[in-house]
Formats: structure tokens, C-alpha cells, sequence
């Protein structure tokens, strides 16, 4: 719409009420940066190197493995080591008749335990069916003495127990005087390198590295001006 077409009305609307319109300040455009191209061989190359300082530690890390705690119980003494040839057993080969007497032994072994274990078995059931028994006879005779009975003896196994006992200390003692030597072997090998150590190292390193870059950078736009 062209603005000579408009009427004086408007005008003079716009001039009457000018207090309720308000302008905005006016915002120019600033020129974009340029956007820095980004080297697909620069990140390769930073990529490769980060690559091969891990790898570094993880081959360094390999290399001195995780050494676990020796357990001394399960070591044996030098000596008896040294001995093995003398103490290992040459082996005996059984006969025939051997073999058979001692699996005939083992056979009757079992068979006298199997008749041990039945034996017992019928003893204890008699004694818990004589005691069911006796336990119905009573409580038809007397419901107090059936309740009695079935309460724990306190005085079935005797308990007897004294202490804790003091005595006087005694004149005559010498106490022995001495230096204390701590003997107890500490495990504190783990890896052969210190991790966190080498990461730090590797970290300066890699700083290192990007400030040499920088100042490459720097001196090359330098040089170019």
C-alpha cells in the first residue's frame, strides 16, 4: 500500500495518540565470522596420536600385569621344593589278588556300616516311640505333670562357670624390656607402574604438545603478515 494513499484521519490518529506507540532501537547486523575450515588431516593426526599415547599405556599396563597377593599358606618351603625328587613315591603296581582282597574289604567295611547306621536308626525310633507313649499316658493321668514334662530340664546338663578371676600382681616379675620389631609382611605391589602417576606424565606431555603447536600457528601467521 502506498503510503500518499492514506487518509488525513490517520494521520492525525497517529499524531493524537503518539504515546501509546513506541519504537524499538534499532539492531543492525553484525558481519558473521568466518567459520575456521576445519583440516580432516589435522584431526587425523590428533586423533593417531591420542590413539597411540593410550595405547602406550595399555601396553605398559600389560606388561607389568596385576600382581596378586601371595598367600603364604599355600606356598611351599624352598626346601621341600629342593626335595621333591627325593620325596616323590614310586608308584606300586597291585596284583590281581591285592586288588581283589581290598575291594572285598571295602565291601565288607560298608556293609558293617550300613548295618551300624540301621541299628541305630531302630534304637532311636524305639526310644522316641516309648517316650510318645509315656507322654499319652500321663497326660490322661495328670494334664499338670504332662505340661511339667514337656518343659526343658535347666539342670539335664550342668553348666558350671567362674571368672573373670583377678590376682594380685606379682613383686617378683621382670618385666623383659626391648625394642618391638613388626614383623607382618605387607603386600604393596600392584602394578609395576604407578597409573595415575603416567596418566599425569602422559597429560603434560599432551599439553606440551598443543603449546608447541600454538606457538607453530603463531609464528607462521607472523610470517605470513
Amino acid at each position: 500500500m502506498n503510503i500518499l494513499s492514506y487518509s488525513p484521519s490517520i494521520f492525525l490518529l497517529r499524531n493524537t495518540f503518539n504515546r501509546s506507540f513506541h519504537i524499538s532501537a534499532i539492531n543492525y547486523a553484525l558481519p558473521t565470522k568466518a567459520k575456521k575450515k576445519a583440516d580432516p588431516m589435522t584431526d587425523k593426526i590428533r586423533e593417531d596420536r591420542k590413539r597411540r599415547r593410550y595405547e602406550k599405556v595399555i601396553d605398559k599396563l600389560e606388561k607389568f600385569k596385576l600382581q596378586l597377593k601371595p598367600i603364604h599358606e599355600y606356598e611351599s618351603e624352598r626346601r621341600i621344593l629342593k626335595e621333591l625328587d627325593v620325596r616323590k613315591r614310586s608308584t606300586v603296581e597291585l596284583t590281581s589278588e591285592e586288588t581283589t582282597r581290598r575291594l572285598m574289604l571295602n565291601r565288607d567295611w560298608a556293609k558293617h556300616k550300613h548295618r551300624q547306621h540301621q541299628q541305630e536308626i531302630t534304637l532311636m525310633s524305639r526310644a522316641f516311640k516309648s517316650q510318645e507313649d509315656a507322654l499319652e499316658q500321663l497326660k490322661l493321668e495328670s494334664e499338670e505333670l504332662y505340661d511339667k514334662a514337656l518343659q526343658v530340664d535347666s539342670k539335664l546338663i550342668p553348666f558350671i562357670r567362674r571368672g573373670p578371676l583377678y590376682s594380685l600382681p606379682n613383686s617378683n616379675y621382670d618385666a623383659p624390656d626391648g625394642d618391638y620389631f613388626d614383623t607382618t609382611n605387607y603386600f604393596t605391589k600392584g602394578f609395576g607402574v604407578n597409573f595415575m602417576d603416567h596418566m599425569k606424565t602422559m597429560e603434560r606431555q599432551k599439553w606440551t604438545e598443543i603449546r608447541a603447536e600454538r606457538r607453530a600457528k603463531k609464528e607462521e601467521k607472523a610470517d605470513d603478515k
